[in-house]
């Protein structure tokens, strides 16, 4: 149970992201008329985003090595 809640989190957090910042940029670009630059640069920020938020929710599950 514990490892499909993680794999959930994961998933929500990298679709999510992306999605958003595609979504945005989409926006941004469909207002500004510079397809496809903010759809680009959404999307990039919206990977980075999930994964950050990866790794925040793998962290606690890793252990302290220090």
């Amino acid at each position: 149970m514990r490892s499909s809640v993680l794999v959930s989190a994961i998933l929500s957090s990298i679709v999510g992201s992306v999605v958003g910042g595609v979504m945005l940029g989409y926006w941004l670009d469909s207002n500004f008329d510079t397809s496809p630059v903010f759809v680009i640069i959404g999307m990039l920020l919206g990977i980075s985003a999930g994964f950050y938020g990866v790794v925040r929710a793998v962290k606690p599950f890793l252990g302290d090595d220090d």
